[in-house]
């Protein structure tokens, strides 16, 4: 078994797990899919609720015991951003959600400061016409 190492996985929030990396992707193991994804191994493929998404073994999603992250999160229809160098995985929306979002043009909740430093809530203004505008230096 390759050396186990520590893997920073950004979702809604920074969670860090022991995996190991192979060719530039992030192994672990099956109850981490679980608790990352929601997601669970099973025989039938992964699983969640009353869904199965069958794998076959051409995928090759598991390696020694553990399974490749970004694989499985593909596989589930999330985006994935890795950095070996970092030892860093993200993991978007799933595709799903962001369609939806998309389709019906409903933004997700969510706070920021205004120009005075008070948090405003995006559903603050329900109802109204919005304009957000954003700015970044870099």
């Amino acid at each position: 078994m390759k050396d186990d190492s520590e893997i920073t996985i950004l979702t809604n929030s920074v969670t860090s797990i022991a995996g190991h990396w192979d060719e530039g992707d992030p192994f672990v193991d099956p109850a981490e899919i679980k608790a990352v994804l929601g997601w669970e191994i099973k025989p039938e493929g992964l699983c969640k609720d009353d869904i199965c998404i069958p794998v076959n073994h051409e995928q090759s999603i598991n390696h020694q015991e553990r399974y490749n992250l970004r694989t499985v999160a593909h596989l589930t229809g999330h985006p994935t951003l890795i950095s070996q160098e970092l030892k860093t995985i993200t993991i978007g929306q799933p595709a799903s959600l962001r369609s939806s979002a998309l389709r019906d043009k409903r933004a997700p909740d969510f706070i920021l400061p205004d120009i005075e430093g008070v948090d405003r809530a995006f559903s603050d203004w329900a109802g109204k016409k919005r304009l957000l505008v954003a700015f970044s230096s870099w």
